[in-house]
């Protein structure tokens, strides 16, 4: 049996990468160097913590990160790709039903956005985090 939090990564990576697809760029996750292809989506699993421990069922928020970089020919213009590429990630792991059902709901929460200084062209990104509430059964988190 394929443990519930690697079933809502492969369904994020799924997501992600059909975005990056659509875009011609490139998707990685917990990527372990800098993206060599624009745009450059990616999604790192940050950890949970237990927010909910009764009979039978452990609840557990999953702290999520996504992270997109885009390069252009001027800093107005990769910011605005960020802006629509910001607001495909969102309606992506947003939607209902939470990733398909394997989450009971997700929240959005902050939202960093930063420049690439040192480039050789107009390279910025954004980190948008995410908290993914889902059910295991208690004592088994491989379980839903």
């Amino acid at each position: 049996m394929t443990a519930i939090r690697e079933q809502i990564a492969a369904k994020v990576d799924a997501l992600l990468q059909a975005l990056a697809n659509a875009a011609s760029g490139e998707y990685e996750r917990d990527p372990s160097g800098d993206p060599t292809t624009f745009p450059a989506f990616s999604f790192t699993d940050d950890g949970h913590q237990v927010i909910e421990a009764e009979a039978g069922v452990t609840r557990y928020a999953l702290d999520a990160s996504i992270e997109v970089y885009a390069e252009g020919s001027t800093g107005a213009a990769v910011s605005a790709a960020l802006n629509e590429h910001h607001a495909s990630v969102v309606a992506a792991i947003m939607a209902d039903p939470p990733l398909d059902g394997l989450a009971e709901q997700i929240t959005e929460g902050d939202l960093a956005r930063f420049t690439a200084m040192l480039a050789g062209a107009p390279r910025k990104g954004f980190r948008q985090k995410f908290t993914i509430i889902f059910p295991t059964r208690r004592g088994n988190p491989a379980s839903q």
